[in-house]
């Protein structure tokens, strides 16, 4: 069961709709998106797939280096290792791409991480949620995005969600202004009525603003305010979680397990935003759940906009740590032709894949003939 070898296939989709963040915009109708595939196959035969999704708006890893940090760092480094040995599969990754003061090219290692998750899961002929340690639910609740351009866009975002079966709201704010962020708010609560709606700042506030801001989210029934201050800032974020009404979730600067402890010791965090790309796979990702209800916090679990293949990744992780609602909003802004038969059948609602691995068959030919060519 060693790994025999990796390969690594970039494929452009186009994106539905907008895609703002605090960052900037990530995605525009109609142009074309990269996600990176991964194939990793064993010495026995067994395949299984990881994606790796560029969002330079949101990280530093772009297309171009994580195809090549794949290709020539991670893959030669694993190459050998037993897919079962996560932590030498790891410890591989990690000598080849060093963490040093980031967590060291996460999104590029989450592939690899996945796709020995599933090689592994279909040579013994068990689901993901089975290594993970358990399955604790079998359906979830999708949130829709109202990422716009101008707050007087979010009546129509929203009714489109409703009309789609939603029932759960995530609102990007941070790039508003204050009283813009808050007209979102207040425009997306008219439509939805009493439905779940949550707030994503993807650091775009000052603890100030945050402080402000949380009080008035708090007026308007918000269950979840995520990211609100940049960077690995302690004693701003104990601040905010003594003040704020609304529970304060933490995605970006939540880069590994030993941060997480950090924020838990200065009482400086609520809810733990787990993200499997971010957390370099699945194999860390359990371990910032494990360590997050170990503590008494509350679970989050958010995407990058991914296929269906990176929902199924995690809808394994939610099923093991009974998380919902789920920010994975990837088929609200993208296809997945190459599954043999998609994880998300439209709605609000999505269950868990059945079948060994990720329960998702690629349709490898289509990778193969899809496939282009990145310039490094």
């Amino acid at each position: 069961m060693k790994i025999a070898r990796v390969e690594v296939f970039p494929l452009e989709f186009p994106f539905r709709s907008a895609f703002l963040i605090a960052g900037g915009v990530a995605g525009r109708p109609g142009e074309p998106s990269v996600r990176v595939l991964v194939r990793l196959e064993t010495e026995g035969g067994a395949v299984g797939w990881g994606e790796a999704t560029p969002t330079p708006r949101w990280t530093y890893e772009t297309t171009e280096s994580i195809v090549s940090t794949l290709r020539k760092y991670l893959a030669p480094a694993v190459k050998g290792i037993e897919i079962w040995n996560f932590d030498a599969l790891h410890r591989a990754m990690d000598r080849a791409i060093s963490p040093g003061v980031t967590t060291g090219s996460p999104l590029a290692k989450s592939a690899i991480d996945v796709a020995a998750h599933d090689a592994l899961g279909r040579a013994l002929g068990v689901p993901v949620h089975q290594l993970l340690g358990g399955r604790r639910r079998e359906e979830f609740q999708l949130s829709w995005m109202i990422s716009v351009s101008e707050p007087a866009g979010a009546q129509r975002l929203a009714e489109e969600g409703l009309e789609a079966g939603y029932e759960v709201f995530d609102v990007k704010v941070g790039m508003h202004g204050e009283a813009g962020d808050l007209e979102l708010v207040r425009a997306t609560r008219a439509v939805v009525g009493d439905r779940v709606v949550q707030v994503d700042a993807n650091r775009g506030y000052s603890l100030a603003a945050a402080r402000r801001q949380a009080a008035r989210f708090a007026d308007h029934g918000v269950t979840l305010f995520e990211q609100p201050l940049d960077g690995f800032n302690l004693s701003g974020y104990r601040a905010l979680c003594a003040a704020s009404a609304v529970e304060i979730g933490i995605d970006e600067s939540l880069r590994s397990t030993a941060d997480l402890i950090e924020y838990v010791r200065a009482d400086a965090i609520h809810v733990a935003v787990a993200k499997v790309q971010r957390n370099s796979g699945l194999y860390r990702s359990r371990q910032l759940c494990e360590t997050a209800q170990a503590a008494g916090l509350g679970l989050s679990l958010s995407g990058l906009t991914e296929t269906d293949l990176g929902l199924a990744a995690g809808l394994h992780l939610a099923a093991a740590f009974d998380i919902s609602p789920l920010q994975l909003n990837g088929p609200q802004y993208i296809e997945t032709p190459f599954l043999a038969e998609r994880v998300w059948r439209g709605g609000g609602t999505v269950r868990l894949p059945d079948g060994p691995g990720l329960g998702v068959d690629v349709d490898e030919g289509w990778v193969r003939s899809h496939a282009v060519e990145v310039s490094l």
